[in-house]
């Protein structure tokens, strides 16, 4: 039966509006102990977030401002134009030994506590070495990985591998994946694998035990990926054409493909059923419906929601058990929740 949306009487509101990245949005999801969930998004050199209750009706507000960095890895005016750091992608980021707010930045990767209240680490980013097409230096894309391993993407194509202590600040750089040849845009992970994609559409697919690359799926005419998920063995990527394609994360074959959009994709999410939700900046949010696995992939159209006039930058599942989906716009602040009836 296909799904309809309403949108929630609580909105959630944070201090600053959204910037124009994909993936703008996380969600830390309730906790049985707490009942209270975090919903953030990152605006220019700063990430606003909100804690809220499950019936929305408490939020309490909070805003971190990525350090700015200077010479010798000094702190820096965050006024001075030279070193301040604008966060490209933040993400809650839950291991079974921590949790941890990362915020992907230009010049840096920086770590929080969840509440953003204390600084952790900052990992300075190299600048672009001769010969390579990325002009800027950023980075993108984060996922933790197994127990304690945290992977971040950047500007050269490179997969940082961070190990991360129960405790403290002594996060170390464990090693450095290669392999691609263009910028980082997405991470992805289960059990047994980490995938990447980059700005040309190739995606590589890496043994999490041995951090060894495995397989690659080679880029459909250049086109650039924006986004990534995964559900079961199905990776799940996300295109600037408004295309989505599903391919086996086992054998690198194509499972499935989708027109969703007519404008680019800025963010997919999925949950434990195999729903899978796109926003776009066609301001139209897509729901899509998995079902058996890459073997045997049906896909079904559940869902079109419309958010007139705001193009769309991130989406998550509110809960990974059921349908509903919290939704964020670029230049505004407020986070939509959109309940499924």
């Amino acid at each position: 039966m296909p799904i309809s949306y309403t949108n929630s009487s609580q909105p959630i509101l944070v201090k600053w509006s959204a910037s124009h990245f994909p993936n703008n949005l996380t969600v830390q999801r309730s906790l049985k102990s707490s009942r209270m969930a975090i919903f953030g998004v990152s605006h220019k050199s700063g990430f606003a977030m909100a804690t809220v209750s499950e019936d929305g009706k408490k939020q309490i507000h909070g805003q971190v401002i990525a350090r700015a960095i200077g010479s010798n890895n000094a702190p820096a005016s965050e006024n001075d134009a030279r070193f301040i750091a604008h966060v490209v992608q933040a993400a809650f980021v839950s291991l079974p030994v921590r949790n941890m707010l990362v915020l992907a930045c230009t010049k840096s990767i920086q770590v929080y506590d969840p509440d953003g209240t204390s600084n952790i680490y900052i990992h300075m980013l190299d600048k672009t070495p001769a010969g390579r097409t990325e002009a800027s230096v950023y980075s993108r894309g984060i996922v933790g990985v197994g127990q304690n391993l945290l992977c971040v993407g950047n500007h050269n194509g490179e997969i940082l591998v961070f190990n991360v202590p129960q405790k403290g600040t002594n996060i170390l750089l464990k090693e450095t994946l290669t392999g691609h040849q263009h910028g980082i845009t997405g991470l992805v992970s289960n059990d047994e694998y980490l995938v990447s994609s980059d700005t040309i559409g190739m995606i590589i697919i890496w043994n999490v035990s041995t951090m060894s690359q495995v397989n690659n799926i080679q880029p459909n005419e250049h086109e650039g990926i924006t986004t990534l998920s995964m559900w079961k063995n199905c990776i799940i990527a996300g295109y600037a054409n408004g295309m989505i394609r599903l391919f086996d994360v086992e054998n690198a074959q194509i499972v499935g493909s989708i027109a969703a959009h007519s404008r680019c994709i800025n963010a997919i999410d999925c949950n434990d059923e195999g729903l899978v939700a796109s926003v776009s900046d066609d301001c139209y949010v897509r729901i899509w419906k998995l079902s058996g696995d890459a073997d045997d992939l049906q896909i079904s159209h559940e869902c079109n929601y419309q958010i007139e006039n705001n193009q769309l930058v991130g989406v998550k599942f509110v809960n990974l058990s059921r349908a509903d989906i919290a939704v964020s716009m670029y230049d505004s602040n407020e986070v939509i929740v959109l309940r499924a009836e």
